[in-house]
């Protein structure tokens, strides 16, 4: 095969979503899992057994025994029994077990979560109306509202966060919990249902892997293991469902990242727009993936539209920034990526942001959630506030005067949920003084009481497959495979000029880690701290457990020789003692930032690595000179100005915040295991770029120096940037030509607005094997002002700069030496389908959008510099005119 992608274990979790069946008379163990019960007894109940292994033999020979459980210790509460018990069971129990349990099945069989039968709002006698199968979803909502009034029609709408909503006790109408959210795995699952979720790499290392399939594959797991926590929340009481258990996910964040300063950077995926509309679609379509009778697993969500991507800065706070955007940048920039996660990933959710857009705050902006969302773009879910934006539109944006006025504005607007308060307690008095209809406020009840009807949330289990789901789907080992897969293609070598790597490590030496990220385990969870996993593997543990160190008998020994922040050289000495010892080979230098930098709710005012880690690089490098390689890894979610360690120490990695299985992953690219093929989803600028750019301007070529790729100026007095978007190397070598000649055969029609497809070759010519993502970027190949006049444009002014590179597809291939693959990438030059991305628009400065002639130029293999070695390209001649709106006319820049 000429790709491994997807690979075996990533076409078998999306083919089959939920925990693959286990072949018969196979014990399987789940590490952390609280699956357990009640034993059923078999002659003596229990048996003892020293190892797990022991047990399952056991368990396949008594006749009656379809699942077990292995206890390390005496179970808690019963300090009468011994530890190395083996339960043997007849059927599922349901009772938890303790942390150290593990459990199996034999005969082909996976354990079910039984829940225990509980009073839920369908099982009354009699049943209230909306519980009715044979009525239609649209005719159970209307049952259900009919019975509300409209103070509790106006409570249903309003999340009541960090509370539950309380529901309408009166009708039998239960309390809900709204917030979950999933982004790399999911958040909370041990507060939830006591569940180890698989927790993928940060956001940003998952789009590194440039491998689409693999991003599906993440959110084909999380759907599962999302029924698998709701389940558990309910079976063991945990009912109504607090944050986490919920299956209405604020999942993915989506915003263009425009600012390496940004706060949530590391959790909004990449600078492009194209990767960001692909990956968050992607996500979408394998998240709220129907089961057989076509329950969706999630409620998933765009979020945060639009514009929003400033946490605080320059005296702003997200509440009252009012982000000044114009109508080129809104068309060329901000819109597109949203347009593609809503029209093709289909959210049954869009959440709305805090930030006002050119003086209208983006909840209450009738243009964009009304005209744009749903006339345009036919979205038909529900749009939810994003946490306190309701209150910011007249507290903080005072866009209104008060509560009353501020909801009525909201909801009119289409703002249908609010995460909070306000719609619960001002809107009665907003339908009382007329400033909203009674029709509207159904609407918006109907929209997300609708949603809750469509996962089945008042179906009889029995009816929704989903429901069968185990708790030991959670974090299970088909889905540990992925999160490790993940993780191994998410780091991107940076250098390796020296040719450190892979390391060469002899017998009865020792690799030294130093730098405060060596032992972390909770940074490699990303910028929160409740996506919760007990099997982080740091990087110390990580080498100390890869087989050949294992077998050569290598020693790794850490020392943290500077905190992530401040200059505090307690540590430095130790550091240095430790680099410098003669049995040392080489230092693996882990510096980094984490959380108490990087995160919401405040933005960084340096993109560099902090200076007590700059002070340690410094001090490690000087004291072991020549003696011995040092190679330097980053941790981090958002881009990390380097230039001097860039500069002075030949072997750079990215390895991000790579989840549960960060440690290992490492480890198997240092040794050679894993050949890295991660590409940086973000460019990296230089340190000085906070100092020409501000935070707080939001256009696309800010202050002549420009943001992203797409617009950055390399002649500013900053130069170019430290690593452009899509870099990374490999330990083998790749040669792209192209297929065929493309001048003959590449464009049909291209002139009057046909089909494009542009075919590559890619060759391994290394001596080892490796994968390659291949970018397709697309080029105006003379400035747009100077190649047109109005007449060229229709009339329509189209005199303005224009993007100096556009991605509009990526494919991951992976080679043996020697081998061959062709990849292609196919698009229409005018979009015959409205949801489609356009290739080859522009946009005016009044935010006319369009394909305009003129000659483009396709470069395939490539990264985001300007000019990239390595990459084929060409020139396609363009004659046609053709606007292509996917935005109604919008306000002016306040």
């Amino acid at each position: 095969s000429t790709s491994e992608f997807p690979s075996p274990m990533i076409a078998l979790v999306l083919m089959l979503g939920v925990v693959p069946q286990l072949q018969a008379n196979t014990c399987w163990t789940a590490p952390g899992d609280l699956y357990g019960g009640d034993i059923e007894p078999l002659g003596a109940g229990f048996r003892n057994a020293s190892t797990f292994a022991e047990c399952c033999t056991l368990c396949a020979a008594e006749q009656k025994c379809k699942y077990l459980a292995f206890t390390k210790h005496s179970p808690k509460g019963s300090p009468e029994r011994p530890p190395h018990n083996c339960w043997l069971k007849s059927s599922a129990g349901t009772l938890r077990a303790d942390n150290d349990r593990v459990h199996g099945g034999v005969n082909g069989t996976v354990p079910p979560a039984p829940p225990t039968p509980s009073k839920g709002p369908c099982t009354g006698d009699p049943a209230p109306p909306w519980c009715n199968l044979s009525l239609s979803i649209e005719q159970r909502v209307a049952a259900a509202l009919a019975e509300m009034t409209v103070e509790e029609k106006s409570g249903q709408i309003a999340t009541y966060t960090p509370s539950l909503n309380p529901g309408v006790p009166r009708i039998g109408w239960p309390k809900y919990g709204y917030h979950s959210e999933g982004l790399h795995g999911l958040r909370d699952s041990q507060d939830a249902a006591g569940l180890n979720a698989t927790i993928f790499p940060q956001t940003t290392a998952m789009a590194a892997t440039g491998n689409l399939t693999l991003i599906g594959a993440m959110a084909s797991v999380m759907a599962t293991e999302a029924r698998a926590v709701n389940s558990e929340s309910i079976r063991i009481g945990r009912a109504p469902l607090p944050k986490g258990g919920s299956l209405f996910f604020w999942s993915p964040t989506m915003n263009v990242c425009r600012d390496p300063r940004w706060g949530r950077f590391q959790e909004s995926i990449t600078e492009d727009p194209w990767l960001l509309g692909a990956y968050s679609t992607i996500f979408l379509q394998n998240f709220q993936k129907n089961d057989s009778a076509g329950y969706p697993a999630t409620i998933a969500s765009c979020k945060h539209f639009l514009a929003y991507s400033l946490e605080g800065s320059d005296g702003f706070t997200r509440h009252n920034f009012n982000a000044k955007v114009s109508m080129q940048d809104l068309q060329e920039t901000y819109l597109p990526p949203f347009h593609q996660c809503i029209t093709k990933g289909r959210p049954g959710q869009v959440m709305c942001s805090y930030n006002a857009v050119n003086g209208v705050p983006a909840c209450a902006n009738p243009t964009f959630l009304i005209d744009t969302l749903r006339n345009m773009w036919g979205f038909d879910g529900f749009v939810i506030s994003d946490q306190g934006a309701i209150s910011d539109i007249y507290e903080n944006h005072h866009y209104r005067n008060n509560a009353t006025t501020g909801v009525a504005a909201a909801l009119n607007a289409g703002c249908d949920i609010n995460d909070g308060y306000p719609y619960a307690n001002a809107m009665p008095s907003a339908v009382a003084a007329g400033l909203v209809n009674m029709s509207r406020l159904d609407e918006a009840a109907t929209r997300l009481l609708t949603q809750r009807f469509k996962v089945g949330s008042f179906d009889p289990p029995s009816k929704v497959p989903w429901t069968a789901v185990p708790p030991s789907a959670a974090n299970s080992p088909e889905h540990q495979a992925v999160a490790l897969e993940a993780a191994e293609q998410a780091i991107v070598l940076l250098n390796n000029s020296a040719h450190v790597l892979p390391l060469n490590i002899k017998p009865q030496t020792t690799i030294a880690i130093v730098g405060p990220f060596g032992n972390c385990t909770k940074c490699l969870g990303g910028g929160k701290p409740d996506y919760q996993n007990s099997g982080y593997i740091s990087y110390l543990t990580g080498l100390k457990n890869h087989p050949f160190i294992v077998k050569q008998g290598t020693k790794v020994e850490y020392s943290m020789g500077s905190p992530v922040t401040g200059n505090s050289s307690a540590g430095l000495q130790e550091a240095l003692q430790l680099a410098t010892r003669d049995d040392v080979a080489v230092v693996i230098l882990s510096i980094g930032i984490d959380s108490t930098i990087e995160h919401e709710g405040t933005d960084r005012t340096s993109i560099g690595v902090p200076d007590g880690q700059i002070q340690l690089a410094q001090a490690v490098t000087q004291a072991v000179g020549s003696s011995k390689p040092v190679v330097a890894v980053l941790t981090n979610g958002g881009p990390l100005s380097c230039t001097w360690v860039r500069d002075n120490i030949p072997t750079l990695v990215e390895a991000f915040e790579g989840g549960q299985f960060g440690g290992t992953a490492l480890a198997s690219v240092l040794m050679g295991d894993v050949n890295p093929s991660g590409v940086l989803p973000f460019s990296v600028f230089p340190e000085g770029y906070v100092d020409v750019v501000s935070m707080t301007d939001m256009s696309m070529y800010a202050n002549g120096v420009g943001r992203t790729y797409r617009y950055y100026n390399s002649s500013n007095p900053l130069g170019p940037p430290l690593f452009p978007f899509g870099y990374g190397l490999s330990f083998t070598t790749f040669e792209i030509e192209w297929e065929t000649n493309p001048t003959e055969s590449m464009c049909a029609n291209c002139g009057d607005g046909g089909r494009l497809s542009a075919s590559a070759k890619v060759t391994n010519t290394g001596n080892c094997a490796g994968s390659k993502v291949v970018m397709a970027f697309v080029a105006e190949e003379t400035p747009r002002h100077l190649m047109h006049s109005e007449t060229d444009c229709g009339g329509m002014d189209c005199d303005l700069l224009a993007p100096q590179k556009s991605l509009y597809g990526m494919q991951k291939v992976h080679l043996a030496p020697g081998q061959s693959a062709v990849v292609s990438f196919a698009t229409d030059v005018v979009p015959g389908d409205s949801s489609e991305w356009c290739t080859f628009c522009t946009v005016s400065h009044n935010g006319t959008r369009m394909v305009s002639p003129g000659q483009y130029r396709i470069s395939i293999g490539g990264d985001g510099s300007t000019h990239t070695s390595g990459e084929i390209s060409t020139v396609i001649d363009i004659q046609t005119f053709r606007s292509i709106p996917i935005v109604v006319p919008l306000m002016a820049v306040d």
